[in-house]
């Protein structure tokens, strides 16, 4: 993967990418997994939010480089993505994306995925995914909190792999995170 690049001076890039992130705020889920029972937000519903923000700061986003590996209908993509002002500055960040298709979608999804993942990550989008809002002061931490934390201890200091367990454990409901939680404290 690119080390992360930037121009010589980055602070109007800098200053935009934070007007945007002032003025998109919270971003509505609108997507919802019927099979697995949970609602996300969409590459639609990011872009709809985040799009006009960003031509109003002179921001334009687009793929730098990608880093594709294919496991059986598994695809999983390393996406460097240059940031750039109308300044000139810019900067490069890498995301991950993956996508399980049995047709020919598995490259789109896992594109989808890693753009979704820097639009909300670089702009620091709220899309109501906190656990700390359904659970109880004094319930501890959520399954999911508790899958992350686990997720942060393995990965150490390789940015890829937790950049694919974050992905994983977004897509879980409470009760998949719950079920998958139990079968990693069984097999210790």
């Amino acid at each position: 993967m690119d080390q992360v690049m930037q121009s010589p001076e980055v602070g109007e890039l800098v200053e935009a990418i934070a007007q945007v992130t002032g003025a998109v705020g919270y971003v509505q889920k609108t997507g919802r997994n019927t099979h697995h029972r949970y609602t996300y937000a969409s590459d639609e519903d990011l872009a709809r939010a985040i799009g006009p923000a960003l031509a109003e700061h002179g921001l334009a986003i687009m793929p730098h480089r990608i880093d594709t590996t294919r496991d059986g209908d598994r695809v999983t993509l390393i996406v460097t993505w240059r940031i750039a002002h109308g300044s000139g500055q810019w900067m490069t960040i890498a995301t991950v994306g993956e996508g399980c298709d049995k047709q020919d979608k598995a490259a789109y999804k896992a594109m989808t995925g890693a753009r979704k993942y820097l639009l909300r990550l670089v702009f620091c989008v709220a899309t109501g995914d906190d656990a700390e809002i359904a659970t109880p002061a004094d319930a501890g931490p959520s399954a999911k909190e508790e899958l992350y934390r686990m997720a942060r201890e393995a990965a150490g200091d390789d940015v890829e792999k937790l950049a694919k367990s974050i992905d994983y454990v977004d897509n879980l409901t409470e009760s998949q995170a719950r079920a998958k939680l139990a079968q990693k404290r069984a097999s210790r």
